[in-house]
C-alpha cells in the first residue's frame, strides 16, 4: 500500500461491509493528497455509502441523509500506513425487513452502479444477487432495479465529488472488499469524463426494436425498456417522444400493464464504448406484411 491512499470501512453486527478505498499514483504514492479534494471526495463516499447502505439493509430508497438507518463515521487509525482514514459504517435502526446475507453484495455493486459500472455483466450480477435474496421474486426485483436506476441517477453529485482527487492528486482510486488483493472496481480517468461528460456519445439513425416497457411515466415520457436482443436483461433508459404516448390506454402504457413485448421504432444514443445510453421511442412499429 505504498502507492496508496486508504479510506477502510467497517461495520459490527451481523452483516459486515468493510471496505477499504484507495487513492493510487500521484501525490497518493508519497502520502499525501490536497486537503481541499479529499475533503469533497470524502463527503462524496460518505454520501453514496450511506445511501447505498441504506438501501442495501432496508430495501428503500431515501435521499434524505439525515433519516437515514445508517451512519458513516471517521474512527482513529490504530495502525498508520501511507495516507489513510479509516471510516466506519454503524447501524442507527436495523430495520425489521433487512434481507439477511444480502447487505454486503450489494454494498458493492450499489456502488459499482452509482459510478456508471451500468454493463451486461454488472447488471447480471446485481439482479442475480437480488434474486437470491428475494427467493425469485420478479415483480418485486423489478421495481427494486428500477429504485436502484433512480438511486445512482441521484447520487451523480455525490459520485463527482467522490472523484474529485482524480487526474490532479491521484491518478485513480480502487474499492477493495475486506481482505481483497484486487479490487472489486477501479474508478480512473475515463470515469470521471464520463461522469463530468466528457465523452461524447452518438445518435444513430431510427430504425425497429423489439422490448417490454417495464416503468414508465406518461407525463415526462421517460421509461425503461429490456431488449429482447439482450440477453442479460438489462433494462435501459428510454424516451417516448411518440405524442400517443401522453393518451389514456395508449399501446405504450397497455404493454406495460401486460408486461408485453413491444415493436418500436426508435433512435439510439451510444456512448464510446457503443453501448445504448439511451432510446429515444418515436412510434409503435407497422406489424410485418
Amino acid at each position: 500500500m505504498s502507492d496508496a491512499a486508504a479510506v477502510t470501512l467497517m461495520e459490527p453486527g451481523p452483516i459486515e461491509m468493510a471496505y477499504s478505498i484507495r487513492y493510487i499514483g500521484g501525490d497518493a504514492q508519497r502520502h499525501a493528497l490536497e486537503l481541499n479534494q479529499l475533503g469533497m471526495s470524502l463527503q462524496g463516499f460518505a454520501r453514496i455509502l450511506a445511501v447505498c447502505g441504506h438501501l442495501a439493509r432496508t430495501g428503500r430508497y431515501n435521499k434524505q441523509y439525515d433519516s437515514l438507518s445508517v451512519r458513516v463515521y471517521a474512527v482513529p487509525v490504530q495502525e498508520h500506513r501511507c495516507y489513510e482514514v479509516l471510516a466506519q459504517i454503524q447501524d442507527v435502526a436495523l430495520s425489521k425487513e433487512a434481507w439477511s446475507g444480502f447487505g454486503g453484495v450489494a454494498l458493492t455493486l450499489l456502488a459499482q452502479h452509482v459510478f456508471g459500472k451500468r454493463g451486461q455483466e454488472e447488471m447480471k450480477h446485481l439482479s442475480d444477487a437480488l434474486k437470491q435474496s428475494m427467493g425469485q421474486n420478479a415483480a418485486m426485483v423489478d421495481r427494486l432495479l428500477g429504485t436502484v436506476e433512480r438511486m445512482a441517477d441521484a447520487l451523480q453529485p455525490a459520485a463527482k465529488q467522490a472523484l474529485a482527487p482524480i487526474g490532479s492528486s491521484c491518478d485513480a482510486i480502487g474499492i477493495y472488499s475486506k481482505g481483497a488483493s484486487s479490487p472489486e472496481v477501479v474508478l480512473d480517468q475515463r470515469t470521471k469524463e464520463a461522469l463530468m461528460g466528457s465523452i461524447s456519445s452518438s445518435i444513430e439513425t431510427t430504425r425497429e426494436y423489439g422490448g417490454v416497457i417495464s416503468e414508465m411515466d406518461m407525463e415526462t415520457g421517460n421509461c425503461r425498456v429490456t431488449l429482447e436482443s439482450d440477453p442479460s436483461g438489462a433494462r435501459i433508459n428510454a424516451t417516448i417522444t411518440d405524442p400517443v404516448g401522453k393518451t389514456p390506454n395508449n399501446p405504450y402504457a397497455m404493454g406495460m400493464a401486460q408486461l408485453k413485448p413491444l415493436r418500436f421504432l426508435a433512435k439510439a444514443e451510444i456512448d464510446a464504448e457503443g453501448s445504448i445510453v439511451r432510446l429515444y421511442i418515436s412510434d409503435i412499429a407497422s406489424p410485418k406484411a
